[in-house]
Protein backbone atom coordinates (compact mmCIF):
# COMPACT_ATOMS: atom_id res chain seq x y z
CA UNK A 1 0.00 0.00 0.00
CA UNK A 2 2.83 2.40 0.88
CA UNK A 3 4.48 1.75 -2.50
CA UNK A 4 1.20 2.37 -4.32
CA UNK A 5 0.70 5.67 -2.48
CA UNK A 6 4.28 6.71 -3.20
CA UNK A 7 3.80 5.91 -6.91
CA UNK A 8 0.59 7.97 -7.05
CA UNK A 9 2.28 10.95 -5.35
CA UNK A 10 5.21 10.74 -7.77
CA UNK A 11 2.80 10.60 -10.74
CA UNK A 12 0.85 13.66 -9.51
CA UNK A 13 4.10 15.54 -8.88
CA UNK A 14 5.45 14.76 -12.34
CA UNK A 15 2.14 15.85 -13.92
CA UNK A 16 2.39 19.12 -12.02
CA UNK A 17 5.93 19.65 -13.28
CA UNK A 18 4.82 19.10 -16.85
CA UNK A 19 1.95 21.58 -16.44
CA UNK A 20 4.08 24.27 -14.79
CA UNK A 21 4.18 27.20 -17.21
CA UNK A 22 7.53 28.54 -18.33
CA UNK A 23 7.80 32.31 -18.09
CA UNK A 24 10.24 34.52 -19.89
CA UNK A 25 10.39 38.24 -19.26
CA UNK A 26 11.59 40.44 -22.07
CA UNK A 27 11.26 44.18 -21.79
CA UNK A 28 11.85 46.96 -24.26
CA UNK A 29 14.23 49.64 -23.04
CA UNK A 30 11.39 52.12 -22.42
CA UNK A 31 9.54 49.51 -20.32
CA UNK A 32 12.67 48.79 -18.28
CA UNK A 33 13.15 52.54 -17.86
CA UNK A 34 9.63 52.95 -16.50
CA UNK A 35 10.20 50.07 -14.08
CA UNK A 36 13.51 51.51 -12.82
CA UNK A 37 11.98 54.97 -12.50
CA UNK A 38 9.10 53.57 -10.43
CA UNK A 39 11.72 52.45 -7.90
CA UNK A 40 13.35 55.92 -7.94
CA UNK A 41 16.43 54.86 -9.85
CA UNK A 42 17.88 57.91 -11.61
CA UNK A 43 17.62 57.44 -15.36
CA UNK A 44 17.54 59.94 -18.25
CA UNK A 45 14.11 61.42 -18.96
CA UNK A 46 12.41 59.78 -21.90
CA UNK A 47 9.16 58.74 -23.52
CA UNK A 48 8.10 56.20 -26.10
CA UNK A 49 6.64 57.16 -29.48
CA UNK A 50 4.75 54.94 -31.90
CA UNK A 51 4.54 57.49 -34.74
CA UNK A 52 6.86 60.13 -36.18
CA UNK A 53 4.44 62.86 -35.05
CA UNK A 54 4.54 61.56 -31.47
CA UNK A 55 8.35 61.59 -31.68
CA UNK A 56 8.23 65.24 -32.75
CA UNK A 57 5.97 66.17 -29.85
CA UNK A 58 8.11 64.34 -27.26
CA UNK A 59 11.38 65.76 -28.62
CA UNK A 60 9.91 69.27 -28.40
CA UNK A 61 9.88 68.81 -24.62
CA UNK A 62 13.52 67.71 -24.48
CA UNK A 63 15.60 70.89 -24.90
CA UNK A 64 19.10 70.53 -26.28
CA UNK A 65 18.28 67.56 -28.48
CA UNK A 66 17.73 63.91 -27.65
CA UNK A 67 18.64 60.35 -28.51
CA UNK A 68 16.21 58.41 -30.71
CA UNK A 69 16.46 54.69 -29.97
CA UNK A 70 14.70 51.97 -31.95
CA UNK A 71 12.92 49.51 -29.69
CA UNK A 72 13.52 45.84 -30.44
CA UNK A 73 14.05 42.87 -28.17
CA UNK A 74 17.71 42.50 -29.06
CA UNK A 75 21.08 44.18 -28.71
CA UNK A 76 23.45 45.83 -31.16
CA UNK A 77 20.89 48.41 -32.31
CA UNK A 78 23.38 51.22 -32.79
CA UNK A 79 25.38 49.21 -35.30
CA UNK A 80 22.35 47.67 -36.99
CA UNK A 81 21.02 48.29 -40.48
CA UNK A 82 17.38 48.56 -41.55
CA UNK A 83 15.95 46.44 -44.34
CA UNK A 84 16.00 49.45 -46.68
CA UNK A 85 19.70 50.12 -45.99
CA UNK A 86 19.22 52.92 -43.43
CA UNK A 87 22.12 52.71 -40.97
CA UNK A 88 21.88 52.67 -37.18
CA UNK A 89 19.05 52.06 -34.76
CA UNK A 90 20.26 54.76 -32.34
CA UNK A 91 20.76 58.40 -33.38
CA UNK A 92 21.54 61.71 -31.69
CA UNK A 93 19.37 64.58 -32.93
CA UNK A 94 19.55 68.33 -32.31
CA UNK A 95 15.85 69.17 -32.43
CA UNK A 96 12.28 67.92 -32.78
CA UNK A 97 12.37 68.06 -36.58
CA UNK A 98 15.39 65.74 -36.58
CA UNK A 99 13.64 63.38 -34.16
CA UNK A 100 10.61 63.20 -36.44
CA UNK A 101 12.77 62.45 -39.48
CA UNK A 102 14.79 59.74 -37.72
CA UNK A 103 11.67 58.14 -36.21
CA UNK A 104 10.11 58.08 -39.69
CA UNK A 105 13.17 56.23 -40.99
CA UNK A 106 12.86 53.58 -38.26
CA UNK A 107 9.19 52.95 -37.50
CA UNK A 108 7.47 50.12 -39.34
CA UNK A 109 10.74 48.70 -40.66
CA UNK A 110 12.90 45.74 -39.66
CA UNK A 111 16.26 46.30 -37.98
CA UNK A 112 18.97 43.73 -38.63
CA UNK A 113 21.61 43.37 -35.91
CA UNK A 114 24.14 40.77 -34.80
CA UNK A 115 21.47 39.32 -32.51
CA UNK A 116 18.38 39.54 -34.72
CA UNK A 117 19.12 37.03 -37.44
CA UNK A 118 18.97 37.81 -41.16
CA UNK A 119 15.28 38.73 -41.12
CA UNK A 120 15.75 41.42 -38.49
CA UNK A 121 13.20 42.53 -35.92
CA UNK A 122 10.31 44.97 -36.43
CA UNK A 123 10.60 48.45 -34.95
CA UNK A 124 7.14 49.43 -33.74
CA UNK A 125 8.28 52.16 -31.36
CA UNK A 126 11.15 54.51 -30.63
CA UNK A 127 12.37 55.73 -27.26
CA UNK A 128 13.30 59.41 -27.10
CA UNK A 129 15.68 60.15 -24.26
CA UNK A 130 17.24 63.39 -23.09
CA UNK A 131 20.81 63.91 -24.25
CA UNK A 132 23.26 64.05 -21.35
CA UNK A 133 26.90 64.98 -21.09
CA UNK A 134 28.47 61.69 -20.12
CA UNK A 135 31.74 61.50 -18.21
CA UNK A 136 32.02 57.72 -18.11
CA UNK A 137 29.91 54.79 -19.25
CA UNK A 138 29.91 51.39 -17.58
CA UNK A 139 28.18 48.15 -18.49
CA UNK A 140 26.05 46.13 -16.06
CA UNK A 141 23.56 43.35 -16.59
CA UNK A 142 21.95 40.82 -14.29
CA UNK A 143 21.07 37.36 -15.47
CA UNK A 144 20.55 33.91 -13.98
CA UNK A 145 23.40 31.44 -13.75
CA UNK A 146 21.45 28.22 -14.05
CA UNK A 147 24.48 26.04 -13.35
CA UNK A 148 25.28 27.99 -10.18
CA UNK A 149 21.63 28.42 -9.20
CA UNK A 150 22.02 32.13 -8.52
CA UNK A 151 21.83 35.58 -10.09
CA UNK A 152 25.03 36.84 -11.65
CA UNK A 153 26.13 40.41 -12.34
CA UNK A 154 28.05 40.79 -15.59
CA UNK A 155 29.91 44.08 -15.67
CA UNK A 156 32.63 45.96 -17.51
CA UNK A 157 34.37 49.33 -17.41
CA UNK A 158 33.80 49.43 -21.19
CA UNK A 159 30.22 50.66 -21.39
CA UNK A 160 28.52 52.60 -24.16
CA UNK A 161 29.46 50.19 -26.92
CA UNK A 162 28.65 46.73 -28.14
CA UNK A 163 29.40 44.49 -25.17
CA UNK A 164 29.66 41.55 -27.57
CA UNK A 165 32.62 43.27 -29.25
CA UNK A 166 34.23 43.94 -25.87
CA UNK A 167 33.81 40.27 -24.95
CA UNK A 168 35.35 39.20 -28.26
CA UNK A 169 38.23 41.70 -28.47
CA UNK A 170 39.12 42.21 -24.79
CA UNK A 171 37.48 39.44 -22.71
CA UNK A 172 39.63 40.40 -19.72
CA UNK A 173 37.45 43.53 -19.38
CA UNK A 174 34.30 41.47 -18.72
CA UNK A 175 33.74 40.49 -15.09
CA UNK A 176 31.16 38.27 -13.36
CA UNK A 177 29.92 38.28 -9.80
CA UNK A 178 27.71 35.43 -8.59
CA UNK A 179 25.29 36.56 -5.89
CA UNK A 180 23.89 34.42 -3.10
CA UNK A 181 20.11 34.81 -3.53
CA UNK A 182 19.53 34.57 0.23
CA UNK A 183 22.20 36.94 1.56
CA UNK A 184 22.86 39.25 -1.38
CA UNK A 185 26.30 40.38 -2.56
CA UNK A 186 29.20 40.49 -0.11
CA UNK A 187 30.76 43.89 0.60
CA UNK A 188 34.22 42.57 -0.31
CA UNK A 189 32.90 41.40 -3.70
CA UNK A 190 31.34 44.80 -4.33
CA UNK A 191 34.61 46.54 -3.44
CA UNK A 192 36.45 44.28 -5.88
CA UNK A 193 33.86 45.13 -8.55
CA UNK A 194 34.38 48.84 -7.88
CA UNK A 195 38.11 48.32 -8.44
CA UNK A 196 37.44 46.49 -11.72
CA UNK A 197 35.19 49.35 -12.84
CA UNK A 198 37.69 52.04 -11.87
CA UNK A 199 35.33 53.66 -9.38
CA UNK A 200 37.26 55.72 -6.81
CA UNK A 201 36.97 54.79 -3.15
Amino acid sequence: MFNTLRTRIARVASNQLIKTPQRGIKLHEYQAGALLSSYRVNIPLGEVAFTADEAHKIASGLPGGCVVKSQILGGGRGQGTFEDGYKGGVHLVKDAAGAKEIAGNMLGKRLITKQSGAEGLPVNSVYLVQKLNIDKELYLSITLDRAGGCPVFIYSPEGGMSIEDVAHDTPEKIFKLNVNPFTGPEVTDLMKAADHLGIPE
